[in-house]
């Protein structure tokens, strides 16, 4: 059996870095991970960047993907050609991919073997994923070769920052969901900003300073409990002895815990939260259309987010076993033959 993720999202909200991160996890973890670009007009420098890795060597048929879309399309002929803008060429050039899904489906075929795990990087054009059936007739090619996917929707954290830019967000996921008619789950990228490096080495909540000027982000309890706990300067422990420093690096771990738990409790509002910042936030006159709006994604139950930073390895961890959730990830598995033996 094989797994793929199909990554959309809006522009800028960190699908190529996410690909990439995601990809260097699972190597980690044994498995046998690939990306497929599809993306015709990606840099693909941005991932090795953000990766922190050297610059691809200066060679013509290099590539960072496994499969590249570009060796179907090329985005600059078909803006020469069609005299097109940016976002029309890349509208045709979904269609040209769509017009030749065999060439996708003999890519995946000839080169992935069983258990291959396949990560789909999109383009960030929100007509793509929600219009019209360029996501969906992949779905759904994937769908005839067998291969158990789900789509995973990513979303700025800075979209956290005011209540219309979460329903915004949430909508377009929402289209997104019905539009390709498969598991879904939404990721909240880019959390890492919302993080800053302690004395200790670990990570702490920075202060939600663009959040807390909505009046979505926390609550009065919310920010109390900031101040006294994740604002709050490090301790030296320099002076302290080996017992001191074995409980102190207990209680950092204690600390990360419930720096992601909180999190979450922070961007998972209630649907009543949610209309009420709403309310607040928009004119008298919006009120029934807010109520409109939330009914509807409660409907769906979608106001629901996994955070993820990419810089921690527990919560790459939470966005895979929820994805493996999803997949159903090696539930038809064979044992492995070549597990590794340790003499005691």
């Amino acid at each position: 059996m094989r797994y793929a993720q199909i990554v959309v999202g809006p522009a800028g909200s960190g699908k190529t870095t996410y690909c990439k991160a995601l990809q260097e996890y699972l190597t980690a973890c044994r498995r046998r991970c690939h990306i497929i670009n599809l993306d015709p007009a990606t840099e693909e420098d941005i991932c090795f960047e953000n990766g922190k890795k050297k610059p691809p060597p200066p060679n013509e048929d290099y590539s960072a993907f496994d499969t590249d879309i570009r060796d179907l399309v090329d985005i600059g002929t078909v803006v020469e050609e069609d005299e097109l803008g940016p976002n029309a060429a890349l509208v045709r050039s979904a269609e040209i991919l769509v017009d030749n899904l065999e060439w996708l489906a003999d890519q995946i075929e000839e080169t992935y073997s069983d258990e291959s795990y396949l990560i789909f990087d999109t383009p960030g054009q929100i007509e793509l994923f929600v219009h019209l059936s360029y996501v969906k007739s992949i779905s759904q090619l994937l769908n005839r070769l067998n291969i158990n996917a789900v789509a995973v929707f990513l979303l700025d954290v800075g979209f956290m920052t005011d209540p219309t830019k979460l329903i915004a967000g949430s909508m377009a996921g929402l289209a997104a969901m019905a539009n390709l008619q498969m598991p879904h789950l939404n990721v909240l990228t880019k959390c890492d900003l919302l993080y800053e490096p302690s004395d200790t080495g670990n990570f702490t909540l920075k202060p939600f300073a663009d959040i807390t000027s909505s009046t979505f982000g926390l609550s009065a309890q919310d920010l109390k409990f900031q101040k006294e706990f994740f604002a709050k300067e490090p301790t030296d422990n320099k002076t302290g002895t080996s017992e001191d420093e074995e409980n102190d690096e207990e209680e950092d771990e204690d600390d990360a815990s419930v720096n992601y738990e909180t999190l979450c409790g922070m961007i998972n509002r209630g649907p009543d939260e949610l209309l009420c910042a709403l309310d607040n936030h928009l004119p008298q006159k919006f009120k029934r259309l807010n109520a409109a709006f939330v009914s509807l994604l409660e409907d769906f139950s979608l106001v629901s987010f996994i955070p993820l930073n990419i810089n921690d390895e527990a919560s790459l961890e939470q966005v895979v076993l929820a994805t493996d959730a999803s997949l159903q990830y090696g539930e038809d598995a064979e044992p492995r033959a070549n597990f590794d033996m340790y003499a005691e």
